[in-house]
This record gives structure tokens, sequence and C-alpha cells, in this order.
């Protein structure tokens, strides 16, 4: 699963643990990539909305690695590897800001108008800010069924 973990909805983690695990058989492996935000933001991120969760992602909610390893261990699954590359991601989001530079008078063309493109503008560059900052972090993490 690749960064869709975040659309889930922090109700449905559980749920959606409880799938990954009986989708494995014991000692089977699951690989996800997740976007992060750092514990010490997690208790106040999750009781109010963001810009991402009010005109991006509605609904969306980012996990901590700690939040994340408590359901996955809830629910038998070992996280036995865990790889971080938010600093990394934050170039990727420049990049994709450019390019969308580039390529704005074919979008505009679509029909996007500037209120569009600012918004996008500032999602990317509210994103990169993030990851530069570490208050998110993306990480690859691999699960073991116990």
């Amino acid at each position: 699963s690749i960064e869709m973990f975040e659309a889930v909805g922090e109700a449905y983690w559980p749920t959606y643990f409880e799938k990954v695990r009986s989708a494995l058989v014991p000692g089977g492996m699951a690989g996800l990539q997740i976007i992060t935000i750092a514990d010490e933001h997690f208790e106040s991120y999750r009781k109010g909305s963001d810009f991402i969760q009010q005109y991006i992602f509605p609904g969306g909610m980012l996990p901590s690695t700690t939040a994340l390893a408590e359901h996955t261990g809830r629910v038998g699954l070992e996280i036995t590897r865990k790889v971080a590359f938010g600093r990394d991601y934050a170039r990727t989001l420049a990049l994709w800001g450019e390019r969308f530079e580039t390529a704005w008078d074919g979008i505009r063309q679509l029909g996007f108008d500037e209120r569009f493109r600012r918004v996008w503008r500032y999602y990317l560059g509210y994103c990169e800010a993030g990851f530069r900052s570490g208050s998110t972090d993306v990480v690859q993490l691999a699960l073991r069924r116990s």
C-alpha cells in the first residue's frame, strides 16, 4: 500500500490493520508507505483540521509512528523494518511544484483557474515545508504477521 493509509481515517485504522493481518499467513510480510506526523504534534493535529484535511483530503488523518506501532501491535503485526525519507520527499515536492508551474498554460487550457493554481502551489509548498522541517515524514514499513 503506497500512501493510501492517510485517507482511511483514524476510526478505521483497526479495521485496516486487521485486514492486512488477515491477508497474511503467519510469518507473512506486507509493505506499506505512509506519510506520518511527528509524535509531538500528533495529539494536537488529531483534534483539529489543517489545510490538507480541509481542502485536499477531507477526512484524511496522518498517523504518528507511535500510533502505527500501537495499532499494528494490537492485531499481531510486527514492524520489522522502517525506512524514513521525508527530507528526500521534500525535494520531490519541490520538483512537482516546478513541473506544475512549467505545465500551467496547458493546465489552464483544461479549464482550471487561478484559484486552483494557488491551492496547488500552497499545497505543494506546505507539504515540502513539513517534510523539510521534520513535522511530517514518509516511512516505508515492513510488517510481519506473528
